[in-house]
C-alpha cells in the first residue's frame, strides 16, 4: 500500500514538473495565436425586446471591441433591438459582428430626434466582418451599410437588408438621394459579400435613382478591386426609371480591371436591370435574373426620358471592356430591350457565353433582342441558347467591329443574327459568324439597311 502511494506521489510530481516545463511554451503559443475578444451586447446593457432604445448599448459594445489589440468578436443575441436613426453603428478594424439566431436591428426615430437618416452600419477599417443580422432600415434610412474608403478585406454574408426610401419632406436634404443596400466606397479592396437578401430599396422623388449593392467610382480615389457578390437575393428594387440589382459606377479612364466577381445571385421584381457594369475587369457567372413584369412596371415620373415598351431595359448591361457574361439564365414572364448588351462607346474584349436567354412566352417582344452588340474589338459570343425574341443577335455594325458568333441555338425569333447597317459595313468588318443553329423558317443572317 505505501509501496502504491509512493509511486502515485512520484507520478504526480512527474506530472506537475512536465506541466511547470510546458507552461512557456504554452505562453508562448498563445502569444503566436491571441484569442480575440468577446463580448455580447447584452453585456453593455442592450435589451432587444422591440421597445428599448438599445443604440447606446451597441455604440458601447464595439467601443469596447475597438480597444481590443487582438481583436474583437461582438455577438447579437435573438431579439428586435431599436437603433436611432441618427446614430450610425461604426464597426472599425479586426471586428465581427455575428447575430445569433437572426436578430433584427430596426432603425427608429425617438423622440427629439432627426425624422430621418442616412445609413445602418458604416464599416471603416481591414478585417471586418458582418453576418447574421437583419438590418430593418424602417423606411427611414437611405443606406444600409457603407464600406468606406480605404477599408480591405470586409465580409458581408447571411444578412437582410431592408426597407430603404427616401424622406417624404421635400426639404430634407435627402429628398433626392440616390439609394443602395450596400455602397462600396472608393480604394476598398477584398469586400465579399455573401448569401445575403436585399430587397425593397424605392426611389420615390423625381430622378430616382435605387441600388441593391453599388460600387461608387468616388472622386479621387482608385476604384474598389475584388470586389465578390455571391449567392446573394435581391428583389422589389424600384422604379423602373432607374433601378439595379447591382451597378458597378462608371470608371475613369485608365482604371485597371477590378477583378471582380458576379456570381449565383437570384434577382427579380428590379425595375430596370438586373446588372449594370460599367468598370472594367468583372466576370459576371452564374446568375439567375427573372423579369417579374409583363405590361405593369410602369413609369412613375414625367416626363420620361428615353422611354422603353418592353417591361425591363435588360437584365445585363455592359458598358466596359474586360468583362466576361457567362452561364447566366435571364427569363421571366415579360419583355427586354436587350436581355444582354454591350452597346456603349468602344469596347474591347468582351465574352457572352453559355447563356439562356428569353422573354417571356405571352410577352410583347416585337421590339426585343437577345443580345445586343455595339462597336466592340475582340469579342466573343458563343454556345449561348436565345428564344422568344424579334432578333436574337442584333448589331449596328460598325466596319471596326471584330470578333465572332459561333455556336449559337436561336429560335422563336423573327432575325436570327441581324446587322443593321449597310451589308458592305459588315463585309468590311472583322466578325466571324459560323456555326449557328437557327430555326427553320426564321431569316437567318441579314444585313438591312434603314429598318424601322
Amino acid at each position: 500500500m505505501k509501496r502504491r502511494n509512493r509511486r502515485t506521489l512520484t507520478g504526480v510530481c512527474a506530472s506537475i514538473l512536465l506541466i511547470i516545463c510546458l507552461l512557456p511554451h504554452a505562453a508562448a503559443a498563445d502569444e503566436q495565436n491571441p484569442q480575440p475578444y468577446l463580448i455580447s451586447v447584452k453585456d453593455t446593457g442592450a435589451v432587444g425586446n422591440g421597445t428599448t432604445n438599445d443604440t447606446a448599448a451597441f455604440h458601447k459594445a464595439l467601443e469596447l471591441a475597438a480597444d481590443q489589440p487582438t481583436g474583437a468578436v461582438v455577438t447579437i443575441p435573438p431579439g428586435t433591438y431599436l437603433m436611432d436613426l441618427n446614430d450610425p453603428l461604426l464597426v472599425t478594424s479586426n471586428i465581427k459582428v455575428v447575430g445569433v439566431g437572426n436578430p433584427v436591428l430596426k432603425f427608429t426615430r425617438f423622440p427629439g430626434g432627426e425624422e430621418f437618416g442616412y445609413e445602418a452600419f458604416w464599416l471603416s477599417g481591414n478585417q471586418i466582418t458582418l453576418e447574421g443580422i437583419t438590418i430593418d432600415a424602417n423606411n427611414l434610412l437611405i443606406r444600409g451599410v457603407g464600406v468606406h474608403t480605404g477599408s480591405k478585406d470586409i465580409q458581408i454574408k447571411n444578412c437582410t437588408i431592408m426597407q430603404i426610401t427616401q424622406p417624404s419632406n421635400p426639404d430634407h436634404p435627402n429628398y433626392n438621394a440616390l439609394l443602395s443596400g450596400i455602397l462600396i466606397y472608393g480604394n476598398t479592396n477584398r469586400v465579399t459579400i455573401e448569401n445575403s437578401n436585399i430587397s425593397h430599396i424605392s426611389a420615390i422623388h423625381p430622378n430616382p435613382i435605387a441600388r441593391g449593392i453599388l460600387v461608387w467610382a468616388e472622386p479621387d480615389q482608385p476604384y474598389a478591386q475584388n470586389v465578390n457578390i455571391t449567392g446573394n437575393t435581391f428583389s422589389y428594387i424600384t422604379p423602373r426609371e432607374d433601378a439595379d440589382a447591382i451597378y458597378f459606377d462608371k470608371a475613369k479612364d485608365g482604371t485597371p480591371q477590378t477583378n471582380s466577381l458576379i456570381q449565383n445571385n437570384q434577382i427579380h421584381h428590379v425595375g430596370k436591370r438586373g446588372i449594370k457594369i460599367a468598370a472594367p475587369g468583372v466576370t459576371i457567372k452564374n446568375n439567375h435574373i427573372t423579369n417579374s413584369y409583363n405590361g405593369d412596371n410602369h413609369y412613375r415620373f414625367y416626363p420620361i426620358v428615353d422611354p422603353i415598351p418592353q417591361d425591363m431595359f435588360s437584365g445585363i448591361s455592359v458598358y466596359a471592356s474586360h468583362v466576361t457574361v457567362t452561364g447566366n439564365v435571364i427569363d421571366g414572364i415579360g419583355s427586354y430591350y436587350a436581355a444582354i448588351e454591350a452597346d456603349l462607346d468602344v469596347l474591347t474584349d468582351i465574352i457572352i457565353e453559355k447563356n439562356t436567354i428569353s422573354n417571356g412566352a405571352t410577352a410583347d417582344y416585337s421590339d426585343s433582342n437577345g443580345i445586343r452588340l455595339g462597336n466592340i474589338i475582340n469579342f466573343k459570343v458563343a454556345d449561348n441558347r436565345i428564344i422568344n425574341m424579334k432578333s436574337g443577335i442584333f448589331s449596328p455594325i460598325d466596319s471596326k467591329q471584330s470578333g465572332i458568333i459561333s455556336n449559337n441555338t436561336i429560335s422563336n425569333v423573327r432575325y436570327g443574327i441581324l446587322f443593321l447597317d449597310p451589308k458592305q459595313a459588315y463585309q468590311a468588318s472583322k466578325v466571324k459568324v459560323e456555326n449557328n443553329k437557327i430555326a427553320a423558317n426564321q431569316n437567318r443572317i441579314l444585313s438591312l439597311p434603314n429598318l424601322d
